[in-house]
């Protein structure tokens, strides 16, 4: 333990967000920084300084440790860095990702539920994964985490003699796709058979047809990962925060837009807003009127009742709404 590290979450285990944007920019830039130079204390002390200043952990882990992660990952892509670089990186991020999840947990109410969160078969990239497993942990469910991609077969094998109600396969490149779509298929063979949460920055592409998969729910994020579990197994979640449901709210949009095929810039011009404030909207970071969810909803093709709710996948017939 590196020490200092306090974790903030809400009464419903999901982090709020506390810090101005401006400071949250310096952080981020100090901590990439940080890791460019080969300073491993120095970007543990970044942490423990955002802390300080009111970050919550759902904040420290997507904005900073993976957002760190993405950006120097792109490095390592052009050639500016080596591996080592991003070797250290992940490493630093995940003992952080450890002191975190070891501190928020301590507040957490188990539900009873048991998850099994791997990355794909092939696909190496384990962070997202790791976050993902983490804020399931905090929200009070059991977690394996598989640490590396597991082979389908083998990820059969381990579901069946275990007592899983949740399997969440991790795809951050596209080439594994396919990979994914044979594991769930051997996964839909168990009797009884585990729901299945798929999620990763593969999907955020418009390439891939989300209604191919044939899960369970999506995930385009971490939030928007847990907010799906809970939703598989009737978890309440009237405890959500503003920030929460406005977070929430963005993903389920941007998951309507990508499954439709639409661009931001096409959504923007359907709806006739900016497509800077569909962008904010979409990363759950602006405040919305009843009018923009009004023009939004028509421009995807959904209709809003009172006391309508987005189109829940597991009523067909239901009309969709947001």
């Amino acid at each position: 333990m590196f020490g200092g590290l306090v974790a903030k979450v809400s009464m419903s285990g999901v982090p709020f967000i506390m810090v101005v944007s401006q400071d949250l920019k310096i952080l981020k830039e100090r901590y990439v920084s940080s890791l460019l130079l080969g300073d491993a204390a120095q970007a543990k002390q970044t942490v423990i300084d955002a802390q300080s200043r009111g970050l919550d952990v759902h904040t420290v882990y997507v904005d900073i440790l993976a957002y760190s992660q993405s950006v120097l990952g792109a490095m390592w892509d052009k050639g500016e860095i080596n591996i080592a670089v991003e070797h250290l990186a992940t490493v630093v991020a995940l003992e952080i990702m450890n002191e975190l999840r070891t501190q928020a947990s301590q507040m957490r109410k188990s539900n009873g539920l048991r998850a099994v969160v791997t990355p794909v078969e092939g696909d190496t990239h384990t962070v997202g994964s790791r976050i993902l497993s983490d804020f399931l942990i905090i929200d009070g469910w059991e977690v394996d985490f598989m640490g590396g991609p597991t082979p389908g077969k083998d990820l059969v094998e381990f579901v069946k003699i275990r007592s899983v109600d949740m399997v969440c396969i991790s795809v951050t490149m596209p080439t594994y796709i396919n990979n994914a779509k044979s594991t769930i298929e051997a996964l839909k063979l168990i009797n009884p058979s585990p729901k299945i949460l798929i999620g990763g920055l593969a999907l955020n592409s418009s390439e891939i047809e989300l209604n191919s998969l044939n899960c369970d729910a999506v995930g385009l994020n971490s939030s928007e990962g847990v907010t799906e579990a809970r939703r598989l197994f009737g978890i309440a979640d009237e405890d959500f925060t503003l920030e929460e449901h406005l977070s929430d709210l963005g993903s389920r949009i941007k998951t309507t837009r990508l499954e439709k095929g639409m661009t931001q810039q096409d959504l923007a011009n359907a709806s006739e807003l900016d497509r800077t404030y569909v962008s904010a909207l979409e990363q759950g970071k602006q405040n919305v009127t009843f009018g923009a969810v009004l023009r939004i909803a028509k421009a995807l093709d959904l209709s809003l009742k009172p006391g309508g709710s987005w189109f829940n996948p597991d009523n067909p017939d239901q009309e969709p709404r947001l």
